[in-house]
C-alpha cells in the first residue's frame, strides 16, 4: 500500500469526524491486515511524483488507485476565494489535523455567524464541530490547534443551508439527530 501520508488510515484518520471514534475504530481491521506478512505499508509516496503508473506496473502485476477525495469540488459562484470561505473537506482535514492543513490559520475569534451549505453527513459534521462544547470536543482526537482556534470562537449561530427539499437531504438520520441533542441547537 502507497500512502501520500506518513501515516495509514487515509480519509478515516483525516475525514472523520474526531468525535465519532465508532467510525475510526475501522483502523483497527486494518491493523489486522497489515499483521499479514504479505502487506507492506510504504508512507509519503505520491504516485506520478514519486514514482510513476509504469514504475509500478514493473513491480506488480495488478495497480489498484483507491485513492479519497483529494480536492475540492468547486461551486463555480463569485467569492469562492475569499477569506473566510473554505470547503468542508479543507474544514475536515483542518480540524483532523492533516499534515498538508495544519498550518491554515483560521481566526473565529471575530465570528460570529457561520454557514454550512451542503445537505450530507459532512456537512452536519461540519455545523457541530463549530456548535458542540469544545471541553467535548476535547476529550476526543481533534487536533490541539482546532482545540484552541473553537475555545476562542466568537462564533454564536451556525446556519445549516441546504439547495434542494429535505427529501433530498443526504445526510442520515442519525447525523441529524446527533445535531439536535446538542445543547443550544
Amino acid at each position: 500500500m502507497l500512502e501520500a501520508l506518513p501515516t495509514p488510515f487515509g480519509l478515516v484518520r483525516s475525514g472523520v469526524a474526531p468525535d465519532h471514534p465508532e467510525v475510526k475504530s475501522v483502523m483497527n481491521d486494518f491493523d489486522k491486515v497489515a499483521a499479514d506478512e504479505r502487506f507492506h505499508f510504504l508512507g509519503n509516496v505520491r504516485v506520478g511524483d514519486d514514482i510513476s503508473l509504469a514504475e509500478l506496473q514493473r513491480y506488480y502485476h495488478a495497480v489498484v488507485l483507491a485513492y479519497g477525495a483529494a480536492g475540492d469540488r468547486e461551486l463555480g459562484v463569485p467569492g469562492e476565494s475569499l477569506r473566510g470561505v473554505m470547503s468542508a473537506r479543507t474544514f475536515v482535514n483542518w480540524y483532523n489535523g492533516h499534515p498538508a492543513f495544519r498550518d491554515l490559520e483560521l481566526d473565529l475569534t471575530h465570528a460570529e455567524t457561520a454557514v454550512v451549505i451542503g445537505q450530507g453527513n459532512v456537512a452536519v459534521d461540519c455545523a457541530r464541530i463549530l456548535t458542540k462544547k469544545v471541553d467535548e470536543l476535547a476529550t476526543t482526537d481533534i487536533a490541539a490547534h482546532a482545540v484552541e482556534a473553537l475555545r476562542n470562537s466568537g462564533i454564536k449561530k451556525v446556519f445549516l443551508v441546504g439547495r434542494r427539499g429535505s427529501a433530498q437531504a443526504a445526510f442520515t438520520m442519525k447525523e441529524i439527530r446527533e445535531l439536535t441533542k446538542l445543547k443550544g441547537v
